[in-house]
């Protein structure tokens, strides 16, 4: 694996950065979240599991009623939320914080994705490497920019996917990611990891042979499209925004290999929202993404708690801001590429922003040490 001598001009933004970095570098960040957070309480779970599914299915069977056209969309984005919570649960499912039980949570796992028809070994494997890179130029597997030189030398329907994703098609992010990884086994290094995926597919084309034709031959086509495809969309449309705003950040550098450290990407690296309560609970705790980094076994329903308790240990050091649509506006517009000189983001302009505008940008929060 070759490492990149990326920034090639550090400023002393990106040394700031470096230098909280390190202070944090041997932290056992996770010792400060009381062990008794970690314990699931399976019933709280299925709680969850159940409110999302009615989320769903509640939303397509109003569709069916609706006697009017215009309700389709806010019924579709209800039903996407719906869709969106169930990935949620399946995520506790990937990291064995939803029960004790490695099976019930990958029957749980599996279930909870079929709206996505998301093999669930694929998502899951693909996402832990995810968590062992977060930010890592070289080998994230989520939102990873890329330097426009690597830009202008991909073939032109890469390009459309990459630009149309980090823009106008950002709904189609996660999309993509499914496209690439879902439904192949050979994306993944090891054995293991490709033997159970290829068990996931079968049950996810099991499931998909039994209910599609039973569908379309009671609804036909337009009710496929409506109550399947419709709602498969708005789930990604939930699933891509939250990742992407997460994960970018005009002031969030992404590091090489020779920058980068365990510790920084589970606590520096991740932006969480502050969502109304209601969206909290359908989403279960999702934006509290900091917390779920530092310790994944933490179950959806401990992670405020867990977030307060880094908070107290760490003061300062998490970033949180209110959600708004100008936040998301703001990442599609400005933040395209990997800067190969300041080590942060530039638009397709390919202008690069000064250290004091990425600072001084209203929309965005600042990263600062602890104790300030």
């Amino acid at each position: 694996m070759p490492t990149y001598r990326f920034p090639s001009a550090p400023d002393a933004y990106f040394e700031d950065f470096l230098q909280k970095s390190e202070r944090i570098r041997n932290e056992r960040l996770a010792a400060a979240i009381p062990k008794s957070l970690i314990e699931p309480r399976v019933a709280r779970g299925l709680l969850g599991f159940a409110v999302s599914w009615t989320l769903y299915i509640g939303a397509i069977v109003s569709m069916s009623f609706a006697p009017y056209w215009p309700l389709y969309l806010p019924l579709l984005m209800v039903a996407g939320l719906g869709g969106w919570g169930l990935h949620c649960i399946a995520h506790d499912c990937g990291h064995n914080s939803f029960s004790r039980s490695r099976w019930f949570n990958i029957a749980i796992g599996h279930v909870s994705l079929l709206p996505l028809i998301y093999p669930f070994h694929a998502w899951r494997h693909a996402h832990n490497m995810h968590h062992t890179h977060t930010n890592n130029l070289e080998l994230d597997t989520d939102w990873r920019p890329i330097p426009a030189a690597l830009y202008d030398r991909m073939p032109r329907w890469e390009k459309m996917i990459y630009h149309g994703t980090r823009t106008w098609a950002f709904w189609g992010g996660t999309i993509n990611y499914w496209r690439v990884s879902g439904f192949r086994p050979s994306f993944f290094p090891k054995k293991e990891m490709r033997r159970d995926v290829r068990r996931s597919i079968l049950f996810v084309a099991a499931v998909c042979a039994g209910y599609f034709p039973v569908l379309v031959y009671y609804t036909g086509a337009t009710g496929f499209l409506l109550y399947f495809v419709g709602p498969w969309l708005a789930t990604h449309a939930w699933f891509s925004a939250t990742t992407l705003m997460h994960h970018s950040s005009r002031d969030v550098p992404y590091l090489t290999s020779e920058h980068w450290t365990r510790n920084a990407s589970r606590l520096l690296l991740t932006t969480d929202y502050a969502y109304p309560r209601w969206l909290l609970f359908l989403t279960h705790n999702i934006s509290i993404h900091t917390a779920h980094h530092v310790a994944p076994v933490v179950p959806f329903y401990n992670l405020t708690q867990a977030q307060a308790a880094l908070k107290r240990a760490y003061p300062g050091m998490i970033r949180e801001r209110e959600v708004k649509i100008r936040h998301l506006w703001h990442i599609l517009r400005r933040c395209h590429f990997y800067d190969t000189a300041s080590g942060f983001y530039m638009d397709f302009s390919r202008a690069h922003v000064p250290p004091q505008e990425r600072r001084t940008v209203k929309e965005l929060p600042q990263i600062v040490g602890a104790g300030s």
